[in-house]
């Protein structure tokens, strides 16, 4: 697996994690919100979505195997809220995992994205009362055979899965009909957010894909073909710091309609003690631009940005996985207001270690998926953040 940890997540962590951290059992007030713990015991989760009558949905990439490296299993799973969350299904999917260097990486299920009011009912096919996606990570050249690099529908009553795109695979060959753009790493494929457009806009109903790898926003259509709309663009050289890619790990809708994508941009922000080199781009697919001049800075100085969402109120939201925290382990979450990109709030304040995910739920909190890195244990958690 020899581009496994090139785009990981995990890739590192292990320097991040001398800060013994323990179980979250309890509500904290940071800040001006209370965050709280929801669910736990999840193995490393990532992405979070919650569909239109308040079901949520997990996807954990597992744990690693007893190897160095080779295969190991993950989950999606439903869950309802209440007093206490109750998981309504669990579907297995198969992940990718290598321990070396002190440093864990499992990729596997990661983004998640639903829309529509539907998901109580059976939402096989292309009804659109409910979609409930997924999208994997790498593709058939890292992983071959099975899902890897996959867009998979979820049926929300049932959990069963119905294959929607080889996004990976087509990412992989984009890429090397590009390799001029990213030379030595192209050809490579890490599919790893994803996004269904609603409401008002001329993009609404449509799913939208970015790979961490490719460095790619793609656009897939009903048949599963997945077409380029922009190419996020690399760091511009700067002394004393090394030259990687940005890494493109979410997209989120924006209230005008377009889409922001976030970056992880890691080996800058793990040599720079400084941190923030992480951006948020501002594609509009409406307007047509071609791949390279599509993508427009909107947000500057963020750390290793790792999932992204849109309240209801237009503020931006995004995970920081290993944003330095002088009072706790690394990782943050960072509010953005619409109107004023310039100033960011910082919101964690160490009470939200390795974030991978976020979203609104039903109840105008936000929820955030943790321990989403560098982990060999079940130790994941989903905290509620709430204005207090």
């Amino acid at each position: 697996m020899s581009r496994l940890r090139r785009a990981s997540l995990a890739g590192g962590a292990a320097a991040l994690l001398s800060v013994v951290v323990g179980p979250i059992d309890s509500a904290l007030a940071t800040g001006g919100f209370t965050i709280s713990p929801v669910i736990s015991n999840l193995a490393i989760p990532r992405g979070i979505a919650f569909d239109g009558l308040g079901g949520m949905y997990i996807a954990e990439s597992g744990l690693p195997g007893a190897g160095s490296q080779g295969l190991t299993q993950g989950f999606v799973d439903k869950f309802s809220l209440g007093a206490v969350p109750t998981r309504l299904w669990s579907t297995a999917v198969t992940s990718a995992y290598a321990t070396e260097g002190g440093s864990v990486d499992v990729l596997g299920p990661e983004g998640l994205s639903t829309v529509g009011s539907g998901c109580m009912r059976s939402s096989s096919g292309q009804r659109n009362g409910c979609q409930v996606l997924l999208i994997m990570s790498l593709s058939s050249q890292e992983v071959p055979g099975g899902q890897a690099g996959h867009l998979i529908r979820f049926n929300a009553a049932t959990g069963t899965t119905s294959d929607q795109s080889a996004v990976g695979d087509q990412d992989f060959a984009w890429t090397a009909d590009h390799s001029n753009l990213f030379p030595p790493d192209f050809p490579d494929a890490n599919p790893y957010g994803v996004v269904i457009t609603h409401g008002g806009s001329a993009a609404s109903g449509n799913t939208f894909v970015v790979d961490a790898a490719s460095n790619t926003v793609d656009q897939i259509a009903a048949d599963g073909t997945a077409s380029v709309i922009a190419y996020i663009p690399n760091e511009t050289p700067a002394a004393g710091l090394p030259l990687r890619d940005s890494s493109p790990t979410c997209a989120a809708q924006g209230p005008d309609g377009a889409l922001y994508i976030g970056t992880l941009d890691l080996i800058r922000n793990f040599v720079d003690p400084s941190q923030g080199w992480s951006h948020v781009y501002r594609v509009d697919p409406k307007a047509k631009e071609g791949f390279l001049t599509a993508a427009h800075v909107w947000a500057s100085g963020l750390t290793s940005i790792t999932a992204c969402a849109f309240d209801s109120a237009g503020n931006f939201w995004a995970t920081e996985m290993f944003k330095h925290n002088s009072g706790g382990p690394p990782g943050d979450v960072v509010r953005i207001p619409f109107s004023d990109p310039a100033n960011p709030e910082h919101i964690g304040g160490g009470q939200l270690p390795f974030p991978g995910g976020i979203a609104q739920g039903p109840d105008g909190a936000l929820y955030a998926t943790v321990f989403s890195a560098g982990t060999t244990a079940a130790n994941g958690a989903v905290m509620r953040i709430a204005s207090s």
